[in-house]
């Protein structure tokens, strides 16, 4: 006499899925309970089950072997993913380097332009300032370029610092 756990052995699977598999066999086949509420199988019965474990077991075999396939497809897309994201990462901390580069020689060349500026400003200003005091002198006569160059006599002739501070 066969019972559920025999029948789980031979199909190698649970004993639940033996049950499961006995509530999906039609009514004719399904086995009869007995008074304690134990299946009774006969021939016919063990068969149905055997025959439904057959088609629905391969395909759930079949289903797991796809199953596989696909986690395995899935594991090797995501491997593919961890290297991309791993090389955009490197490319973001390249960028990143070359922007805070970038941002450096901006500032060093904001201050070369402003020192740039300021010296433009100094010079404008002794330049302003030194022809405000030849235009300022309007009591002294410009005088000609000849007596200019000419060497003054040991007489008139000023020291370099008198000249210079005029």
């Amino acid at each position: 006499m066969e019972t559920i756990s025999s029948i789980a052995k031979k199909l190698q699977v649970t004993n639940g899925r033996v049950y499961q598999i006995i509530r999906e066999l039609p009514k004719d086949k399904q086995p009869k309970k007995n008074e304690q509420g134990k299946y009774n199988f006969n021939e016919i019965n063990i068969k149905a089950i055997v025959e439904h474990y057959n088609r629905t077991g391969m395909k759930q075999n079949d289903n797991l072997n796809n199953d596989n396939e696909i986690i395995k497809q899935l594991h090797e897309d995501l491997e593919q993913a961890r290297i991309e994201l791993q090389a955009k990462n490197q490319q973001i901390n390249k960028f990143q380097k070359l922007l805070d580069q970038q941002q450096q020689l901006n500032l060093s060349s904001q201050k070369l332009l402003e020192n740039q500026k300021s010296e433009q400003n100094i010079k404008s200003g002794t330049t302003q300032s030194r022809e405000n005091d030849s235009k300022g002198d309007k009591s002294k006569p410009d005088t000609n370029t000849n007596e200019q160059n000419e060497k003054p006599s040991n007489e008139t002739r000023e020291s370099f610092w008198k000249r210079l501070f005029r």
